[in-house]
């Protein structure tokens, strides 16, 4: 599914004083699908104009390539980071396009295969919980054939807190990014059918301090390409986000 159908999906409910922020990019030269990790943040203080957000996505492009960067093989490459405030259809968005390659000196793993950064949450709800697919790693920060090494589990964490942490305190002209976030629209048991969104989203703050790297390989199949099938977004709405040409997985933060 690509990213424009993707949207077609997304109910058009204003989230105020949220910023979208999806990072892009190739897992190489040769595969030309384009592999995105959508984060979202909520910030304190006045909106942020055009100008703030393209130079807030220029200061996030910089510190993926200072943190994630040594994490990625070398043909990997962060090549735009979007952002959109979400609080109405008509504020700010902006963009920085350009080219941070992985500097990890290894051969690259493949392209299907992430690290799973989990995000958990303190209250119950039917569905999946917020979850990041990253495209990190190489051949020697396995161990065997379905698991990370404890000690690249503990290394990719440690980079990606670095990296989220980089983004939280940013001042974006009168806006400062004060929380990670996932962003529930759905709710089973108060929602209107069909598909059950939310009157007004639902806002959960994500700890860093409670994240964690699952030893275990996850898997994002069309990082390699496979089309087909549809597969269906967990039914919590669209939070934490990852789209390979794009595959959506993302918070299941249905209700109730």
């Amino acid at each position: 599914m690509a990213e424009a159908e993707l949207a077609i999906r997304l109910p058009r409910i204003d989230v105020p004083a949220v910023l979208r922020v999806a990072l892009k990019g190739f897992i190489d030269t040769l595969l030309k699908e384009i592999w995105t990790n959508v984060l979202h943040f909520e910030y304190s203080g006045g909106a942020p104009s055009v100008t703030d957000l393209a130079g807030l996505a220029s200061a996030i492009s910089t510190l993926w390539a200072t943190n994630m960067a040594p994490e990625c093989p070398s043909p990997t490459q962060l090549t735009e980071v979007d952002i959109t405030d979400l609080t109405s259809a008509t504020s700010s968005a902006a963009a920085w396009t350009g080219s941070h390659v992985g500097t990890r000196g290894d051969d690259s793993i493949p392209a299907n295969a992430a690290v799973l950064i989990s995000y958990p949450l303190t209250r119950r709800y039917q569905g999946g919980h917020p979850r990041t697919y990253l495209y990190v790693g190489g051949n020697a920060d396995l161990q065997g054939a379905a698991e990370w090494a404890t000690a690249f589990q503990a290394e990719a964490l440690s980079h990606w807190h670095s990296f989220l942490n980089g983004i939280i305190g940013h001042t974006a002209g009168a806006a400062t990014v004060s929380n990670l976030v996932n962003v529930s629209y759905v709710n089973k048991a108060t929602g209107t059918p069909p598909h059950y969104y939310r009157a007004t989203p639902l806002v959960d703050v994500l700890s860093l301090s409670t994240m964690f790297a699952q030893l275990g390989m996850a898997s994002q199949r069309r990082r390699i390409g496979r089309g087909g099938d549809t597969e269906k977004a967990p039914r919590g709405g669209l939070g934490m986000m990852n789209i390979a040409r794009a595959t959506e997985v993302l918070s299941g933060t249905a209700g109730p």
